[in-house]
């Protein structure tokens, strides 16, 4: 008889834990996202934002043939990024080790593109446009609702939420469960991008294997991935209490506050995008820290839903995947007994998910001082360890994305830088 795994969430992480859980053939899932399917949405007037998966997300993929080759395919690997700046040189700063970048929507599509063409109805149901609403853990009953229509109910043996940071089955958990958990959003917004990396007019060519950067000030800046076919995915950052973007109201001034603030990308910006950009919404981000990713015998929390974490270091999707990786390990190493399996996690995941919160919080500092100080020190211990490997350890930017390190064991090495940024922070809890 196959366990009946319920999944709240198609992103990433909950598609990635359906191929888990289908390939061991002891499961059948249901799968229930409250966004609209993808493959049917004009991906480019929606809120998206670019990911770069490192060893620790990329190796979640390689259990399932062909996975890992496909998703590489539709990225771009970058060996460096540039910080561009309206006077003087741009920073050049090089990666011994690529990141794959690719959109978050396209890793969406690729990960259900697999599942749904390598199982059966018999052992898959993916369902969008259904939010859930009730969760009765006793009975093991989730409610749905699919938009106006009426509201559903389904059981299940195990149910995973997989619905990000503003989880409607953590949040149950928290009223009904006990399940201790902090949420606070960053004090950023931003808005996506959308460029193309060419302007052949104005004679602009900006590097397809580099991620660019151009910071307005300390609390306006840009960030824009390559992606394939000379585009670049990105983002407007800036302080969600003094949205510089708030006063635009024509595609006109959309336009014209690009070309002054951040010039070279002005010279990329189209009027189909520039209008698209201003009636694009803002985005926040919401951190979330739990005391435990489970209940009971047959709840999970995974990725954002149980550790969503500020961008700053580009961790909440690669955290995401190998939560599936480390639980799937799990699964094996209990013979997929869930009592044994959903505590053992929690006891693996949880201090590696706290320690990123730190480390995503306070790893880049935003005082001019420190900033110099973080690529001082970022230049000098790449120079050192590779002259003295044995004695000087990498900084922690390079320890995060160039190793698969625990974050908890990052955190120790990274301790005292982690403190100095802390106390420089006007954010600082």
């Amino acid at each position: 008889m196959l366990q009946k795994v319920v999944i709240i969430g198609a992103g990433p992480a909950g598609l990635l834990l359906a191929h888990y859980l289908l390939r061991r053939g002891k499961y059948c899932v249901e799968l229930y996202e409250q966004r609209a399917d993808p493959r049917l949405v004009d991906l480019s007037q929606d809120r998206t934002f670019p990911l770069s998966l490192q060893e620790r997300g990329r190796k979640a993929f390689r259990a399932l043939a062909g996975l890992e080759e496909a998703i590489a395919r539709a990225g771009v690997f970058c060996n460096g990024s540039i910080m561009h700046r309206k006077q003087g040189k741009a920073r050049k700063i090089s990666r011994a080790t690529p990141l794959l970048t690719i959109d978050r929507n396209r890793l969406v599509m690729i990960l259900l593109q697999h599942l749904t063409q390598t199982y059966t109805s018999e052992q898959l149901l993916v369902k969008f446009g259904c939010q859930c609403v009730q969760v009765d853990r006793r009975a093991k009953t989730v409610t749905l609702q699919m938009g106006q229509g009426e509201a559903f109910t389904v059981t299940y043996d195990a149910l995973v939420a997989a619905d990000g940071a503003r989880s409607h089955v953590r949040d149950y958990l928290a009223l009904d469960a006990g399940l201790q958990c902090k949420l606070n959003y960053v004090p950023d917004a931003y808005k996506s991008v959308y460029l193309n990396r060419l302007n052949p007019s104005g004679g602009l060519e900006l590097e397809p294997d580099k991620i660019h950067g151009w910071y307005r000030d300390n609390q306006t800046r840009m960030l824009m991935v390559p992606q394939p076919g000379d585009r670049l995915n990105g983002l407007v950052i800036f302080d969600a209490q003094e949205n510089p973007l708030s006063s635009l109201s024509t595609k006109e001034e959309v336009l014209t506050f690009f070309q002054q603030n951040f010039p070279l990308f002005g010279q990329l910006m189209s009027q189909e995008e520039a209008e698209a950009f201003w009636h694009r919404p803002v985005g926040r981000v919401l951190t979330v820290s739990c005391d435990r990713f489970h209940d009971g015998d047959s709840i999970l929390l995974i990725g954002d839903a149980a550790h969503a974490v500020s961008p700053s270091l580009g961790q909440g999707c690669n955290a995401s995947l190998e939560d599936v990786l480390i639980f799937g390990q799990l699964l094996e190493q209990y013979e997929d007994d869930w009592a044994l399996v959903l505590p053992a996690f929690s006891e693996q995941r949880v201090p590696d998910a706290h320690a990123l919160g730190e480390l995503s919080n306070y790893s880049f500092p935003r005082t001019k001082a420190l900033v110099f100080e973080f690529f001082l020190r970022l230049t000098m211990s790449r120079l050192l360890h590779r002259w003295f490997p044995q004695w000087v350890k990498p900084f922690v930017f390079d320890l995060v994305l160039d190793r698969d390190l625990s974050y908890s064991h990052v955190l120790n090495l990274s301790q005292s830088w982690i403190n100095k940024v802390k106390r420089s922070s006007p954010h600082a809890s």
